[in-house]
């Protein structure tokens, strides 16, 4: 029986940079697979915009590695059941892969694969996709040990690699999963390729204007660098864009290389509590809100009545990507103004990004909600937001033509209208606003305070910025906060990276 070790893509879609093939190499012949689980294409946070992506990125993957001797090997179920067929007809003796902070589902999956591999006495080695570090329940120094890793050389892809004789596989066709229609006309497509041309161009023509447009509902589509899907789905590594971003010196490189700091930071905060998915960060935030499907599906369509809301909700159903500051604008509006639950509200979302990413969104959802306690409570003013990145108007008309003929003055509030022209208000096929503003506003301010005020409630504050909280300094270097003996974490049994940073 011919031994082989088995190298497991999974959101690492590239031969470029990738320490898991390399290092699957250097002692046998490898059979390089992507396994479909269904099951995870079912949760309600996958979509077909995402699947198409992915599509995309396997039959470049696929290209890619036929290059070099052996195409991508693709097989449809669950991962252990695959191995075990696999183990059948080869002798394995090794799992490479890279580390993936996913979501829960993931997390448990890797953990049974983990036993399978042991109990089976197969090592399964694990490198790291972003400088993310399992086990790292201590966030002192963790910008130095990010830094460090991120400035590590790049893996240069192998030469050849020696077929195997093992049928590859089909990737399936688009009905595959029985996803609803999800056209996603405006979205970027997957592949490597793809991505070296949009990194390319952004360097090459947009970074200079990066910092200033980052906010822009419209000139953000091509002022950013909008590489996040690429990143992603690991088509191009995390170091790769810190090394171009290294070769230009200004403002708009520094602000990039920052990004990519938080996007680790970020998921380093569910790779510590994977239940951070579903579990509010704070415990007096559980269960405060109220499920509205009504609210939830006219917030999800765009039909809030609140044009600037709406305009920004239709540009990512139709785009699957939006700016950040969007974004924040979307999940605080669902999770104060109409107080839905932040993991019904986070889902739909999650579907729509081509970009999602479990260990910045579900992080981003709790931020935006107010209930990690450790950050600051922002109630955006969809309004004020509205009139400061779009104040002509020019992105609610393009996405909201109900109201496209309206002057400047009603735009952001059509409502306004109504006064002046009570006939063309009444008779607009635009949604009239489903909440009031001002007064869900300061509800919910009121209620999250109220929380706050609750006895013990700083106490876990402080207990949650301990274990998540961003620092570059120790906390024993910062004044008037408890020594870290003060604190009693709970230990995360996650199997740890082996590497020293």
């Amino acid at each position: 029986m011919q031994e082989i070790n088995i190298l497991w893509f999974k959101k690492d879609l590239r031969i470029e940079d990738n320490e898991a093939l390399i290092e699957s190499l250097k002692d046998r012949d490898i059979i390089p697979i992507y396994i479909i689980e269904k099951e995870l294409w079912r949760q309600k946070t996958h979509s077909d915009r995402q699947w198409q992506f992915c599509k995309e990125c396997l039959e470049d993957l696929r290209n890619s590695l036929k290059q070099i001797g052996q195409p991508l090997i693709v097989r449809t179920g669950k991962v252990l059941e695959i191995f075990e067929e696999i183990s059948d007809e080869f002798n394995i003796k090794g799992i490479y892969s890279h580390q993936e902070t996913g979501d829960y589902f993931t997390y448990k999956r890797d953990q049974e694969v983990r036993k399978w591999a042991s109990k089976k006495k197969i090592i399964w080695k694990e490198y790291l996709q972003f400088s993310v570090f399992r086990g790292n329940l201590d966030r002192n120094n963790w910008s130095k040990k990010w830094k460090k890793n991120t400035e590590r050389k790049l893996f240069i892809k192998p030469k050849k690699i020696n077929p195997i004789a093992v049928e590859i596989g089909e990737i399936p066709e688009d009905d595959f999963f029985g996803f609803k229609d999800d056209f996603c006309k405006g979205r970027l497509k997957g592949g490597r390729e793809n991505g070296l041309q949009r990194m390319e161009y952004f360097f090459s023509n947009k970074l200079n204007s990066y910092s200033k447009d980052i906010s822009s509902p419209e000139k953000s589509f091509d002022s950013c660098s909008r590489l996040s899907p690429f990143i992603s789905w690991g088509c191009i590594s995390l170091k790769e864009i810190f090394h171009k971003a290294n070769s230009y010196q200004n403002n708009s490189s520094k602000m990039l290389k920052s990004r990519l700091t938080w996007h680790c930071h970020f998921i380093q905060k569910l790779e510590s509590e994977p239940e951070l998915e579903f579990k509010e960060f704070h415990p007096y935030f559980h269960k405060i809100r109220k499920k509205d499907n009504i609210l939830l599906q006219l917030w999800s369509e765009g039909r809030t009545g609140f044009p600037f809301v709406d305009a920004c909700m239709r540009s990512l159903n139709f785009n699957g990507w939006l700016n950040f500051r969007m974004r924040a604008m979307l999940m605080s509006f669902a999770s104060y103004n109409l107080w839905i639950p932040w993991q019904e509200s986070g889902s739909v979302l999650a579907s729509k990004f081509i970009d999602y990413e479990p260990g910045i969104h579900w992080n981003q959802c709790q931020m935006q909600s107010g209930t990690t306690s450790i950050n600051v409570n922002r109630i955006y003013n969809p309004i004020k937001q509205g009139k400061d990145h779009d104040p002509k108007g020019t992105f609610i008309r393009k996405w909201i033509p109900e109201i496209k003929l309206y002057p400047e003055n009603f735009i952001h509030e059509p409502w306004l209208m109504e006064k002046f022209n009570s006939s063309e208000y009444l008779s607009s096929k635009y949604t009239k606003p489903i909440i009031e503003i001002l007064q869900t506003t300061k509800i919910a301010r009121k209620k999250i305070q109220e929380i706050t005020q609750k006895e013990g409630y700083w106490d876990i504050s402080k207990e949650v910025y301990l274990k998540h909280g961003s620092r570059r300094k120790p906390l024993i270097k910062r004044k008037n906060f408890p020594k870290k003996k003060d604190f009693k974490l709970k230990e995360e049994h996650q199997y740890e990276l082996n590497i020293k940073l």
